[in-house]
């Protein structure tokens, strides 16, 4: 079952829980190499969380190998993919680099007020661009866990993550798995882009269906 097929005007807690699982699920896969993660992309454990996730979004996933040899090749992989490049890599992680209309430096400080807004300090301290897809990724983590935990006003939280899918992060995930396959890097990431556009435009569809439908049961 989709995200989308949540019944949304009655439960908000599932929804979140199933955004969380998603988006924790994408933030792993597509951090920052490491041998304990190429070992995670390598297990069964792993695939079979993929095509769990591929089928709520009715997303197919091949039955070949998808994982690197190695942790080195994986590495290799990564950084060719989305670190280095000329003029900019395959696929850029930035999202000012898909926003044509502000500037870079306006785009990065309304980032920051957002995490900032929220207490999420970490976002903009990890050595990235507040706009890396990474941090965007987490930002929406953010949101739902704090949504769960009853920290911050409902409303607040249901207003943020409307307005920063809205203009940042619903904007790019599209582009970006059109520019994976026009540049032809590895399968997985092509699968993990599609996933991440296809989950980032079903919240922004939904995050507009919950935040109208508290402010209607509100007045």
């Amino acid at each position: 079952m989709g995200i989308s097929e949540l019944d949304v005007t009655k439960d908000w807690t599932t929804l979140a829980e199933s955004r969380l699982a998603v988006y924790r699920f994408l933030l792993a896969a597509l951090d920052q190499p490491t041998p304990a993660q190429h070992a995670w992309l390598e297990s069964p454990a792993f695939r079979h969380a993929l095509e769990q996730v591929c089928e709520q979004f009715d997303l197919v996933v091949p039955r070949n190998n998808l994982a690197a040899a190695d942790s080195a090749d994986h590495e290799a992989r990564y950084i060719a993919c989305f670190e280095v490049g000329l003029p900019t890599p395959p696929v850029v992680f930035l999202a000012s680099h898909y926003n044509r209309r502000e500037p870079v430096t306006a785009i990065i400080h309304e980032h920051k007020l957002f995490y900032r807004r929220f207490g999420l300090n970490q976002a903009t301290d990890n050595g990235a661009p507040a706009d890396h897809a990474l941090n965007e990724l987490a930002f929406l983590i953010h949101l739902d866990e704090l949504l769960l935990a009853g920290q911050i006003e409902e409303e607040s939280i249901l207003r943020a993550r409307h307005d920063f899918l809205d203009r940042h992060m619903s904007r790019w995930p599209a582009a970006a798995l059109s520019a994976a396959k026009d540049n032809g890097i590895p399968q997985l990431f092509v699968i993990l882009l599609g996933l991440l556009a296809a989950a980032v435009e079903e919240d922004r569809a939904l995050s507009q269906s919950e935040l109208r439908q508290h402010v209607q049961e509100r007045t």
